[in-house]
């Protein structure tokens, strides 16, 4: 079984009282988490361009941190508790992985992220913490007790730790038991902590795209220069000023009204989608697709998108693949809006294709970016 994840209430009403609002609790939400296994993780955490981490420490701590890549040794020098393996992006690796995110279809496309999965021993956890973005917390294998706190902020009180930001005496407002297939949601913020209550604990994280502000803004800078550095302040109004030595208030108004008329619809349009369509591990594809697992779990299937293709349409209908735009039209654009709505397609999900429609597919099978399930 491929994994799915369904909203226990009607995904208005969850974006109503949840999301960014309160967390939710929702058992048996979710199935067909099995694969990974606990050694293809640790095998993943062996690459060097998987992004990964070993946490250990219990209670009071102390706590420790290590960065991947790991070797052989590592592993088998861990102790028999306390000890969490977390590998990021592992969608972006393990395609199969990467359906699940079809199941968030109540979600704008790209504010979806990745998914981090983590294996923890008996006791292993990764401390109290809170993240600034939402996040599904998906059990998959054995137990995981989770301790709920309250909202925090950049005033939280943190403790002393280079690479750690956990919360120091983080107060537990509500406490669940994740059993295989119980999901939790948290708003952004949200303090928490879980620990395994055994020695084969899995539990995957589907994490969303936060851009910073700033980054938006260096963006559609960058953009607006394409087109616009020729540009020059004007103020063809003026009148004498009470105080020459000072940048008044209206003029400081006036520069940046005439520099926002730079930020039109094109260059939203291109710096946004450009940003928000970026793949988090492009190196992800170069790893192989499981064609044979997907299609053995869905026989209906014909095609899939690699897990670390993002595909993203615009609000005029343009198509941008991992950062780029992709230049289509007629009836190879159509398939295209029709192949980002999903990641797992069907042949009526594809239709009858023409001539251009299977040339894109070839073309973007030759890339790496979706294979046939045959």
């Amino acid at each position: 079984m491929l994994p799915e994840f369904k909203l226990p209430m009607a995904a208005g009403d969850f974006l109503a009282r949840h999301w960014q609002k309160a967390p939710l609790f929702m058992p048996g939400a979710a199935r067909g988490l099995e694969h990974p296994s606990a050694e293809l993780l640790a095998a993943l955490a062996l690459e060097d361009v998987v992004e990964s981490r070993i946490i250990s420490g219990h209670g009071d701590g102390p706590w420790n941190a290590q960065n991947g890549p790991f070797s052989e040794a590592d592993f088998n020098t861990l102790p028999a508790r306390y000890w969490t393996l977390l590998v990021q992006s592992v969608d972006h690796y393990l395609t199969e992985v990467s359906l699940l995110l079809d199941s968030f279809d109540f979600l704008p496309g790209w504010r979806l992220e990745d998914i981090m999965i983590s294996y923890a021993a008996e006791g292993g956890s990764v401390g109290p913490h809170f993240d600034r973005y939402d996040v599904f917390l998906l059990q998959a294998h054995g137990t995981r007790e989770w301790h709920i706190g309250p909202t925090c902020d950049a005033t939280t009180p943190l403790l002393d730790h280079a690479q750690l930001k956990l919360i120091d005496g983080m107060p537990v407002e509500q406490t669940f038991v994740a059993s295989p297939g119980d999901v939790l949601y948290l708003p952004p913020g949200v303090g928490h902590w879980g620990t395994a209550r055994d020695s084969d604990c899995v539990t995957w994280s589907v994490g969303f795209r936060a851009p910073a502000l700033v980054d938006v803004l260096d963006r559609l800078a960058d953009e607006a220069a394409r087109g616009g550095a020729d540009s020059l302040f004007t103020d063809p109004a003026r009148t004498r000023p009470e105080d020459n030595t000072r940048l008044g208030a209206n003029d400081q108004q006036m520069l940046v009204d005439q520099a926002l008329t730079l930020l039109d619809s094109n260059v939203r349009r291109n710096a946004l989608s450009a940003l928000l369509s970026e793949s988090r591990q492009p190196d992800g594809l170069d790893f192989a697709i499981d064609c044979g697992h997907i299609a053995a779990s869905s026989p209906s299937a014909t095609l899939v998108r690699h897990g670390a293709a993002r595909l993203l349409v615009d609000d005029a209908g343009g198509v941008w693949l991992n950062g780029e735009y992709q230049a289509l039209s007629g009836s190879a654009l159509a398939l295209a809006q029709r192949l980002a709505a999903r990641r797992l397609y069907s042949d009526d999900d594809l239709g009858t294709l023409d001539a251009a429609q299977e040339a894109l597919l070839d073309e973007w099978i030759d890339a790496g970016l979706l294979a046939w399930l045959e």
